[in-house]
């Protein structure tokens, strides 16, 4: 069985080869044909775990730490995940983790039921899991991409996320609106339930259409094994300055856009606003993560990833200002800033992807790719964490504007940056 297991997979590599591009553009439209469903799933239950997690406990440093649970499992997810795919492929690697996705939002749909707030905790971090899945889809992505087209390729996965992402909070939080306040924690049972099948939708999709593996392939083409996550590969990413730099970008990216979004439904219920109004901020401001990608995939590709990461911390220290300066009982000014925030994240996550991919050959970038989501998740669910604490300490207005000097503090670090690779470039050329 093994054996006929290897030869099926070398013959599909040996049919692929001379048609790389047709693998390609079939692995985009598999991996969007996934993602769709799983980001729809990932909104509907982070949108709602805040909400659910204060009702249950009347906290809401708790009901920011349920939410915090999803970057979290998605950090403790990434080295394992990373794994996996090196040693089975893409396929098998997406497919399990939308798989324990669905397993988290059961036990979400548990914790709502039953009102057991541990239930909320452990739910969440295993939809973490499915988060790292897409995150890692966009890597899938640039597989077999070229250095003309590889931050398009990864844009290109993420855009496909904005359908679902957008419309989960709105969907998630709108059925809890519509069953009433009356219910208590019960009311965003439906937000879980959704989760669970779409999670499972998008791991069939991936499971059965992702063929021929993209890493497969791309491994094949270089005559190569794939490297498994290591400390190796974290030295490695850390000596890169081009992936230093990504690494960076996506990190303190991340902390902003999570921090801020983490307690923005908390500061905007405080204000005595609808669900409903609450759940289309979030929709907006994943908006502006996802809808832009393909743009800003193309811009990267054209300009280089340092410039893009650059403007997006711009963009989210514009973005957090406006958000620091708008009372609890007001909409407008939370929109416009998270949806800048969100904007600016894409910026960052985009171009750290295309360039972290450039930096390694094909048998690496798994290695790599895990190692930077690691830590990329990891500032994020300490940026949750730290973000209720500073709510309840200080204030939402406070929060935000240590947001905005945070991406003020990435664009001088990518400023500098480019000015040292310029220099560089210089000397090669004097010396050359």
């Amino acid at each position: 069985m093994g054996e006929s297991h290897r030869s099926r997979i070398e013959r599909q590599l040996t049919e692929t080869l001379d048609d790389v591009a047709g693998v390609q553009r079939q692995t985009i439209r598999v991996l969007q044909s996934g993602v769709v469903p799983a980001g729809l799933a990932m909104a509907a239950g982070f949108s709602a775990c805040a909400l659910l997690g204060l009702e249950i406990t009347g906290s809401e440093t708790k009901g920011a730490l349920a939410a915090v649970c999803l970057s979290t499992g998605g950090s403790l997810a990434g080295l394992p995940l990373g794994l996996l795919m090196a040693r089975r492929g893409r396929r098998v690697g997406l497919s399990v983790a939308y798989a324990i996705g669905s397993a988290g939002a059961l036990l979400g749909l548990s914790a709502a039921v039953f009102s057991v707030y541990p239930l909320l905790i452990l739910g969440m971090l295993l939809i973490g899991c499915g988060q790292a899945g897409n995150l890692a889809a966009r890597y899938a992505g640039a597989d077999l991409a070229t250095d003309a087209n590889r931050a398009r390729s990864i844009s290109l996965v993420m855009w496909a996320t904005t359908l679902g992402t957008v419309l989960g909070p709105t969907l998630g939080l709108g059925l809890s609106s519509i069953i009433g306040g009356d219910n208590g924690a019960a009311r965003f049972a439906p937000s879980y339930v959704l989760a669970a099948v779409l999670f499972l939708v998008a791991s069939a999709t991936i499971h059965t259409r992702l063929r021929p593996d993209p890493l497969q392939v791309a491994v094949g083409n270089e005559h190569g094994r794939v490297q498994a996550p290591s400390f190796a590969a974290f030295k490695a990413v850390i000596a890169h300055p081009m992936a230093r730099l990504a690494v960076i970008g996506m990190m303190l990216s991340q902390g902003v856009m999570v921090g801020t979004m983490t307690v923005a439904p908390l500061h905007m219920r405080d204000g005595g606003q609808a669900t409903t109004v609450i759940g289309l901020t979030i929709s907006l401001h994943i908006v502006g993560m996802y809808a832009l990608s393909p743009l800003i995939g193309r811009i990267t590709d054209r300009i280089g990833g340092p410039l893009v990461v650059g403007a997006g911390a711009i963009i989210s220290a514009i973005g957090a200002e406006i958000a620091s300066h708008t009372d609890a009982e007001h909409a407008t000014g939370h929109i416009v800033g998270l949806l800048l925030i969100g904007v600016g994240w894409c910026c960052s996550v985009v171009a750290g992807a295309a360039l972290l991919t450039s930096a390694f050959a094909p048998q690496d970038r798994v290695a790599s790719q895990a190692t930077a989501d690691v830590m990329m998740t990891a500032m994020g669910a300490l940026a949750g964490i730290s973000s209720g604490l500073a709510v309840e300490e200080r204030s939402f207005h406070d929060l935000a504007h240590w947001a905005m000097l945070v991406s003020i503090g990435l664009a001088v670090i990518v400023a500098i940056a480019v000015v040292q690779a310029s220099r560089v470039r210089e000397t090669e050329i004097t010396t050359g």
